[in-house]
Order: C-alpha cells, then structure tokens, then sequence
C-alpha cells in the first residue's frame, strides 16, 4: 500500500486551488529571474530559503529557487532539511510515507535516501513531527513548478530537533551525492523583535553564513540553525561558496515592524581548486573547528601516539612523558587545551584536561594523559595489565570558552545544542564542566543542566542571579580510530 503523507498547510500557507497555486509560484520565480544580473554564476549545490507563507517569504524562496531551475533534468534527489516545529524529539525525523502531497499531485519520496538517512543512530520514523509540520511542505509547489509536476525526482525529507550541528552534518555527508543530487535547506531567520533588533540580528547571521562561521549560529539567529550549522560544515570542508541572494523580515511585507520575522535565501557554489586550499590552509575561514579537524587529519596519530606513550611513562618510571620540541611538528608545539578521556570496556576509567590553553599542545596532553591514568581522584591509578584492548583512549581539543548568555533556567535549557555544546556552570566559587560527549549519557538538556550543577558542587534544584555559563565545543580522535588492535603493546623504551 501507497503511503502518501497529506497536505497540511494548503489554504494557510500557500492557495489550496491548483491554479491559483501555479500562478502564485510561477510569478515569485519569474521575478526572481528577472532580478538576478549575474548569468555566468555556476549552479548552487545548496539552496537556504525560507518557510513563512507565501505572502510573506515567498519573494525570497523564489530568489533561491531560481538559482537552480538549471537543473531541470538532472537533479533526481532533493534532500530537504528544517526545524521541527510542531514537537519536540532526540535527533532527526523522517516519516513513514512513500510521498508528499500538495494541491500540485504528489512527490514521491527518494526511499534509497531515506533508508542512507536512516543507517545513521540519530535518525528515526515519526510520522507525528511530520504531520502538521509547515517547514517543509512549503517548498514543494517550488519544486513541482520548478522541475515538472510529473518528474522523476525524489525527495529526502528530514526534520531536524535535538541534536547537535554535527549530527546533521553526519547526515548531509551521507547524502551528499553528485549533480543529480539537490540540498535544499529550510529555515527562517530571528523572530518576534522590533524592525530595527531583527535587521541588526539578520545581518550578524548573514555574516556568520557568508564566513561559515557553523559554531556560532544558534536558534536565536535562525530557527533552522542545526541544518544551516550542518549544511555550512560539509560546504567548508569543500571549499566552496555563498552568495547571500536576498533579505527582507515580515515588517516590510505588512508593514507592522514592532514584531517581525526574519527572511533570507542564500545559494552554495562549488569553488575553484585555488579557494580550496586557501580554505583548507585558512584558520579565519573555518575557525576552531576547521583549524583542528585539518590538524587531527595530519598529526591525529602522533597526538594518540604521545598520550600512549605518557601512559606508558607513567607505568614505567612514575611521571608523564617529556617532550622533544624537536621530535614533534610545530603545529603541536602551538597553545592548546584539550582533555584525555581513558575507558574501560565502555565505563569512564579516568578523564582529566585543560580548559585554557596554557602550554603547547603536545605538553598538554602528555600531561593530561598521565593524569588521566593515574591522577584522577575518583579512579585509582592504572595498572599495566589493565592496558588491554578493553581500554579506550581518546583526546578532545578544545576550543577557547564563550561566554553564554540567557534569561534565567528555562532560556539556559532552551538554547543548549546536544551533543555539540560542552558547557561551564559557575555559581560564585562553584564551577562544573562538562565535555560534548557527556550529552550521550544525559541527552536531555534538562538532565544535562540538573547533572552539570551538581558537578558543580550545588543541589539540582539550585539557581540564583549569580549562576553563568560559558560555551565551547571539542573535536577529538580516538585510538580506535588508529589501531583498533594491539594499541596498548608497549612502545620502544625512549633514550
């Protein structure tokens, strides 16, 4: 049986008459053709575009939408991502359906690249998030006028709750695919500000997206921040680029600017070989995160390698390895922080790190490594025959602390990101912290917070005026991910 999930939004969102809804769609792409003036600009691989009623964002969507109308023909899979609106759910959501409906017919779903979707653990069917979700029901009639209402095309629809940016990115690399595959990205930007506030916060988003600046959006900036955030880390990691096509907010639409919605469409090129390596080379391009996975990929194996070995110093002679300058590259003799994280058949065996950095890298991880094994206070030290395969090193690097903003518990709660976001909890003297990979074992934000003050020394229940917080986010690499097997024979004595 043919499952066909219904229109929800026909006749709010956009005309429930078909011909009142290809007129409408036919007029906001052919003005948006007539107003772009660059012919030569390669076509996007990614499109953001927003979900507001026609009325209201409909210029803008158009404005994304027609970069892409060149693809008629070759695109077969289009891959849409958005925030879920309707409810609250861990992770990512499909739903169990072999098509859309609109006014316009049905799209059938790509079933191939919902079940790719679905291999990844934070993907799941639910069809209830789908039901009355808005986000991406609004691009279909654009796609249906743009490619064919009969075309052989198949969508990939995804909806995205908590979890964090890099999850999604985990998805999007999975479906990346190759020109017959189109990435269209659904989100609106800030709500429910006066004119002037939304203006100076679209704009701030606008230049976070133009730099792929992933870790700092938040759903302040764009209720879609997880997919942009997603989306922007597999486009840095291409070299390509953006071109932010257009900006309004509903202000300009009605004219009632003390409470308005923010608008944007924003079109992802493939950049040539020479903007490649610069954004490969470029720590102002990718920041903290593309700065460190460059620097995981190219000496990864040697950080793994020295925390190994200072693990192994202590065993032997008492204390942690000492560093040769010279035997190491000089990008781990740079400032860093980073935490060590030992395991042991899965259970936390020893954690011990940095939060500023204030020595070199390669120090600061022999240090922490030593610590780890044999320093932290709630396990007791190693023992050789423990270094087996049970035992799982890892090293997190960590990016310098932000401070955190909010209103009060619930605001605190509500901005958090799982799985991405590694917190400072500080009340006076009470400080705890808590790494990214601590959202495996607390996936609730609720839970996270509650656990993470009493960490910190205070009850769960506790809050004052006092209470701060600052934010950083980690990239790490693991022995498994060097030598599954036979990580832990002990290296050559060192002279």
């Amino acid at each position: 049986m043919t499952i066909i999930r219904p229109p929800a939004i026909a006749g709010t969102f956009y005309p429930a008459a078909p011909d009142m809804l290809r007129s409408e769609i036919d007029g906001l792409i052919h003005a948006a053709v007539e107003s772009q003036t660059e012919n030569d600009t390669p076509i996007p691989k990614v499109i953001i575009v927003p979900h507001a009623g026609l009325m209201f964002s409909g210029a803008i969507a158009g404005l994304g939408f027609a970069t892409v109308r060149a693809l008629k023909g070759t695109v077969k899979r289009i891959v849409i991502i958005g925030p879920a609106h309707r409810m609250a759910f861990q992770g990512i959501a499909i739903a169990k359906a072999d098509g859309f409906a609109t006014p316009l017919g049905d799209v059938p779903c790509d079933l191939a690249g919902l079940q790719a979707a679905l291999a990844w653990p934070q993907v799941q069917v639910l069809d209830e998030a789908h039901r009355l979700e808005h986000g991406l029901e609004i691009e279909l009639p654009f796609i249906q006028r743009l490619f064919g209402e009969d075309a052989d095309i198949g969508i990939v629809p995804l909806l995205v709750s908590r979890c964090s940016a890099w999850q999604v990115h985990e998805v999007i690399e999975a479906l990346w695919g190759e020109p017959e595959t189109l990435i269209v990205i659904s989100s609106d930007l800030s709500h429910f500000h006066d004119y002037d506030t939304a203006k100076r916060i679209d704009d701030n988003t606008r230049a976070m997206i133009e730099r792929f600046d992933a870790e700092s959006i938040t759903s302040g900036d764009a209720c879609g921040a997880l997919p942009v955030a997603g989306m922007l880390m597999s486009a840095r990691k291409r070299g390509m680029r953006i071109r932010t096509l257009g900006m309004c907010n509903s202000g300009d639409v009605t004219g009632d600017k003390s409470r308005v919605v923010g608008y944007g469409a924003w079109a992802v090129y493939a950049g040539s070989a020479d903007m490649r390596e610069d954004e490969k080379t470029s720590k102002s391009s990718g920041g903290f995160v593309g700065a460190t996975e460059k620097l995981l990929i190219d000496h990864g194996a040697t950080m793994i390698d020295l925390a190994r070995q200072s693990i192994w110093h202590g065993i032997t002679h008492g204390g942690p390895l000492r560093i040769d300058p010279a035997s190491v590259s000089p990008e781990l003799l740079q400032p860093g922080a980073c935490f060590v994280t030992l395991k042991k058949s899965g259970q936390l065996r020893g954690c011990i790190g940095s939060v500023m950095a204030h020595r070199d890298l390669a120090t600061d991880l022999c240090e922490n490594a030593f610590k780890a094994g044999f320093g932290d206070p709630r396990f007791p030290a190693l023992r050789q025959d423990e270094l087996n395969d049970d035992l799982e090193l890892s090293i997190s690097v960590l990016s310098p602390p932000r401070d955190f903003p909010f209103e009060n518990e619930a605001d605190l709660i509500a901005k958090l990101t799982p799985h991405e976001d590694g917190i400072i909890l500080s009340d006076g003297n009470h400080r705890g912290l808590f790494l990214p990979q601590v959202w495996e074992q607390l996936p609730d934000p609720a839970d996270f917070v509650a656990q993470l003050k009493r960490k910190a020394g205070l009850s769960t229940d506790h809050w004052s005026d006092r209470m701060r917080a600052q934010r950083f986010v980690t990239r790490g690499i693991s022995g498994k991910d060097i030598a599954p097997r036979d990580f832990w024979q002990q290296p050559t004595p060192m002279s």
